[in-house]
C-alpha cells in the first residue's frame, strides 16, 4: 500500500485499474486510429462513478480530493491517455466554479457534471496569448445586467463536446489595460453566438479534441461572471496551479504504461535460448526506468496531498495570484 493513499483510495485505484483493463484498453487503439471522441467510453466512467471523482460529496460527487483525481488520471493513463483526458477535463473545466464560483453557481453546474450527464472544458489560450495570458484579446462588455462576449480561443481540450466552458474575457473598455481587467465567465454552448471551429489534427490523444471556438455578440447574464470583475487572471493561474498535478498523473500513467510493456515484451523476447529479461544490460534498463517511475510517482502525489492539506505557498508566485 502507498503511504500516501488511504483505504479508500486504493480502492477507487483498484476499481479504475480493472475497469480499464477489461474496457478501456481494447478500445484505447481504435480511438487514437479514429480520431474520434470516445462517447462510449465517457459513458461508461459516468455509470461507475469516475467523472464524479473531482467533486465533492455535497455537488452530486464522490471525493473532491486532488490526490483521488491524480490516481484515477494515473490509472486511466495507463491504457489510454485519450480516455485519462475525459476525466482530466472535466476536473479542469469545473475547477474556476469549484475554487471561485458562488454557490448558486456550484448548484447550478456542478452535479450535471459529476453526474456525467455534461461535459467542461476550460477556454485561456488565443491564437496570440498562449503563456501571455495577460495578452488576451476576446473581449466582454457590459450592458446593464449582461455581457456581450466577442472574440476567439485556440487548442481547447474538449472544447468540440463541452457542455459548459469557463472562458477567459477582457472587461475593460479600451483593451489597453492590465491583465486584472480579465474575468472569467461561464458559456453554454446552446447560447447564440457560440460556435465550434477547426480541429486539430495531432500526432496522439487524437480521440480527445483540440477545438478551435468562437464567439460572436453571445449575450451573457452577469450572473454567469465567475468571482468579481477583475479577477479571472487570478482565477486562471488558481486553476492552473490545481490542475497541472494532474498532467503529471497523465504522463505517469503513460510511462507505467510503457514499462509494463517493455517488461512483458523483455520476459517473451528469447535471444540465445533465454528470455532477454535474463541479461544483465536488460536489467539495467529496466531497473532505471522503475526508479524514476517511483520517483515521480512520490513527487505527483505530494504535490496532490499539499493541495488537499491547502499547504501554503503551493501556487505560483505572483502578485496577481496572492
Amino acid at each position: 500500500m502507498n503511504l500516501f493513499l488511504s483505504q479508500e483510495q486504493e480502492e477507487i485505484r483498484e476499481l479504475v485499474h480493472d475497469l480499464c483493463l477489461e474496457r478501456v484498453e481494447p478500445r484505447a487503439a481504435e480511438i487514437d486510429e479514429s480520431a474520434e471522441f470516445p462517447w462510449d467510453i465517457k459513458e461508461l466512467f459516468a455509470k461507475n462513478d469516475i467523472l464524479a471523482i473531482p467533486f465533492t460529496p455535497e455537488y452530486g460527487g464522490v471525493s473532491g480530493s486532488a490526490l483521488t483525481l491524480i490516481v484515477a488520471v494515473e490509472e486511466i493513463s495507463k491504457f489510454c491517455a485519450t480516455s485519462s483526458l475525459i476525466l482530466s477535463v472535466q476536473s479542469l473545466g469545473s475547477l474556476p466554479i469549484w475554487l471561485a464560483g458562488s454557490e448558486e453557481q456550484k448548484r447550478k453546474y456542478l452535479p450535471p457534471l459529476a453526474r456525467g450527464e455534461q461535459l467542461a472544458s476550460y477556454a485561456l489560450t488565443e491564437p496570440g496569448s498562449g503563456s501571455d495570458a495577460g495578452g488576451m484579446r476576446t473581449r466582454a462588455i457590459k450592458h446593464g445586467d449582461t455581457y456581450v462576449l466577442n472574440g476567439s480561443k485556440t487548442f481547447i481540450t474538449g472544447g468540440s463536446v463541452a457542455d459548459t466552458i469557463v472562458v477567459f474575457a477582457r472587461t475593460d473598455q479600451d483593451g489597453d489595460t492590465p491583465a486584472r481587467n480579465i474575468s472569467a465567465f461561464i458559456v453554454e454552448k446552446t447560447m447564440p453566438g457560440f460556435k465550434v471551429g477547426k480541429l486539430e489534427k495531432k500526432l496522439g490523444i487524437r480521440g480527445s479534441p483540440t477545438a478551435q471556438l468562437f464567439f460572436q455578440d453571445v449575450a451573457l447574464p452577469a450572473a454567469n461572471r465567475i468571482g468579481d470583475e477583475g479577477e479571472g487572471f487570478k482565477i486562471a493561474m488558481r486553476v492552473l496551479d490545481h490542475s497541472r498535478p494532474g498532467i503529471a498523473a497523465q504522463a505517469l500513467g503513460i510511462a507505467e504504461g510503457a514499462f509494463d510493456l517493455a517488461r512483458r515484451y523483455a520476459l517473451e523476447r528469447h535471444q540465445f535460448g533465454k528470455p532477454i529479461a535474463e541479461f544483465q544490460g536488460i536489467q539495467f534498463i529496466l531497473a532505471d526506468m522503475a526508479t524514476q517511475i517511483e520517483a515521480a510517482r512520490a513527487l505527483t502525489y505530494a504535490a496532490g496531498d499539499a493541495l488537499d492539506r491547502k499547504l501554503p505557498d503551493i501556487g505560483v508566485s505572483s502578485p496577481l495570484n496572492g
